[in-house]
């Protein structure tokens, strides 16, 4: 396996684990609630975000082509699974990633009319997962939940202190 393969599927691992560490962080009696009533969602519905997006990158990588179509998946009914089948979709996905992480035929996506590499289309993937965190560190600290270890780590202990 090659490095650029090898960190990748490391970048990845850590963003799932993320994830995962996120919404297990939540509790059940808080997964459904708008911590902030007049803007943004409720954490299913962010969990929700982050899995059909990633079905839809997994079609789309598959596929060769990343478009408006291999976005199908409804949020409203996907932000009405509960807590433990999110987290199980989210584990299938991460299975069905890693493969196609290390699927070498696939080596260029047409991304919305645009040539682009798999590497470059993962990256945004994960981007789209970061902005998620955003949002998620939000609802935590209007709420008072402690923020998982794997996101302190990520982005810097020093940055969480509460004084």
């Amino acid at each position: 396996m090659d490095l650029l393969l090898k960190n990748l599927i490391d970048n990845w691992n850590e963003i799932n684990q993320t994830t995962l560490e996120l919404i297990n962080s939540v509790p059940s009696e808080y997964y459904y609630i708008k911590p902030f009533k007049s803007r943004f969602k409720s954490f299913a519905w962010e969990f929700s975000c982050i899995f059909s997006t990633r079905i839809g990158y997994i079609r789309g990588l598959s596929e060769k082509i990343l478009n408006e179509k291999c976005f199908q998946e409804d949020d409203k009914k996907l932000e009405k699974l509960s807590k433990e089948e999110m987290i199980q979709r989210i584990k299938e996905t991460n299975i069905k990633f890693i493969e196609i992480i290390k699927n070498e035929k696939i080596k260029t996506i047409d991304y919305w009319n645009e040539k682009n590499t798999k590497e470059s289309v993962i990256s945004w993937l994960m981007q789209h997962e970061q902005l998620h965190y955003g949002k998620l560190i939000l609802y935590f600290s209007k709420l008072n939940l402690k923020i998982p270890k794997s996101l302190q780590e990520m982005w810097g202990k020093e940055s969480f202190i509460r004084k």
